[in-house]
C-alpha cells in the first residue's frame, strides 16, 4: 500500500513499531514528538502535514509501550553472568552428537564448567568455557570446524513462569541490548531461561541493560 493511500494514523504507528530505538525512547519520553513528527514527514516526503503526525504521535498509546517494557523486565526472575566463555561452530555431520556426548563426560558440572550444545540442520554451535575450547575443536573431523569464538560471555535469563506464555518477550530483551550498543553473538532459549551469548567486553553492560530493564 502506498503512503498516499495509507491513513497518518497508520504510518505514525508503523513508523514508531517498526524501529525499536523509536518506539521505546517515545515511551520513556527520550525522544521528543515534534521532532519525530518532522523525522516522519521527510520520510513520507511530506505527503502528510506535520500537524496531522504530531497529532498522530500524541495519540500513540506510549503507557501501554512503556509498561510492556517494564513488564518485560519483571518476567526475569533471576540474571547469571559468566565471562570466559567460547563457542566453536560444527558442521552437524551423523557422528557429532555421539563425539560430543563423549566429550560432555571431561565437563566438570560441580564446578560450574559450562557446556551448552544448540543444534542446526546443518551447523552445530558449541558453547564451552575457553579453556575447554581446544577440546571441542579437536573432537571436529578436519573440515568440519566452521568457526570459533572466543573472549565471549554468557547472560543467562531465568525467566518466571509468566515469561512462557509472554510473546515476544526474548525480542523484547534482543531489542533492549541492542539499542544499547550489545551486540548479541548467540541467543538460545530452552525451557525456563533465555540465554544470550555476548563480547566479553559487553558483558557488564548487557547485564547492567537487562537488570534495569526490571527496574523500570
Amino acid at each position: 500500500m502506498s503512503d498516499s493511500e495509507r491513513s497518518t494514523a497508520d504510518v505514525v504507528r508503523e513508523t514508531i513499531e517498526r524501529d525499536g530505538s523509536i518506539k521505546v525512547g517515545l515511551a520513556r519520553g527520550l525522544i521528543n514528538s515534534r521532532a519525530l513528527a518532522r523525522y516522519i514527514q521527510v520520510q513520507t516526503m511530506e505527503k502528510y502535514s506535520f500537524d496531522g503526525i504530531l497529532s498522530a504521535i500524541r495519540r500513540y498509546p506510549v503507557k501501554a509501550s512503556a509498561a510492556k517494557h517494564h513488564s518485560a523486565g519483571k518476567l526475569i526472575s533471576k540474571i547469571e553472568l559468566k565471562n570466559k566463555i567460547a563457542v566453536a561452530t560444527i558442521k552437524n555431520t551423523p557422528e557429532v552428537p555421539t563425539k560430543l556426548a563423549e566429550f560432555s563426560k571431561q565437563i566438570d558440572y560441580g564446578r560450574g564448567e559450562t557446556f551448552r550444545v544448540v543444534s542446526g540442520p546443518e551447523s552445530v554451535f558449541v558453547v564451552v568455557d575457553s579453556k575447554n575450547l581446544g577440546k571441542v575443536v579437536s573432537t571436529a573431523s578436519k573440515g568440519d570446524l566452521l568457526m570459533t569464538q572466543d573472549n565471549l560471555s554468557e547472560i543467562v535469563l531465568k525467566e518466571s513462569e509468566e515469561a512462557l506464555t509472554t510473546p515476544g518477550i526474548i525480542a523484547a530483551w534482543a531489542t533492549e541490548l541492542a539499542m544499547n550498543g550489545v551486540n548479541v553473538v548467540a541467543c538460545a532459549a530452552p525451557p525456563t531461561s533465555a540465554i544470550f551469548i555476548v563480547k566479553q567486553e559487553d558483558a557488564l553492560r548487557a547485564y547492567q541493560t537487562i537488570e534495569s530493564m526490571g527496574r523500570g
